[in-house]
């Protein structure tokens, strides 16, 4: 670990900034692709699926960030996540959601010929909230689009995101917040 990066470790003011750097052009790649995608694909009719939450919010960064912070940095934390976990990466996911939220429905999709794993959490009937679980290689956009245009929350993970480490508090805390959204 370098000087800057110790440097930010133990210096929580310097931790808060670049978390919302960070967030801040997280989003603006977000918006640029999503802006981009839609001028170049056309929009998909009759799919009936959730809506959309807006990018994560500081509430999600716990009081004392980990010397690499909370889910992500070079070094993996001591905290069960994803390449800790005993299985494969939707695995992991499938487990944290049943255990974290017994009182939701999971339904737990694999699209033929994609690298991603589709959670439906439902409640009473009704659709609570889409996760998307991908590569982040993948350029995916029509199940974000569409529960964009139909109003059902949705949150996407990358499984192979290098340094992100998909901490089961920082899963659990993104999907709590979703669902009450």
């Amino acid at each position: 670990m370098g000087l800057f990066s110790k440097f930010l470790s133990e210096n929580k003011e310097a931790q808060n900034a670049l978390n919302k750097l960070r967030n801040f052009a997280d989003q603006a790649l977000k918006n640029a692709a999503d802006q981009q995608n839609n001028a170049s694909q056309p929009q998909q009719q009759g799919y009936n699926q959730p809506a959309y939450n807006q990018q994560p919010q500081q509430t999600w960064a716990p009081a004392e960030p980990a010397p690499s912070g909370w889910s992500w940095g070079e070094t993996m934390p001591e905290e069960e996540n994803q390449f800790s976990f005993n299985g494969r990466y939707n695995q992991y996911f499938e487990t944290v959601f049943r255990e974290a939220f017994p009182e939701y429905g999971l339904n737990v999709e694999q699209p033929r010929g994609r690298d991603c794993t589709i959670f439906t959490f439902t409640q009473g009937g009704r659709v609570a909230l889409i996760v998307e679980v991908m590569s982040q290689s993948s350029s995916a956009q029509a199940l974000r689009r569409n529960c964009r245009a139909n109003g059902t929350p949705y949150l996407r993970f990358y499984h192979n995101h290098e340094g992100w480490w998909n901490t089961r508090s920082y899963v659990v805390t993104r999907v709590r917040n979703a669902l009450a959204g």
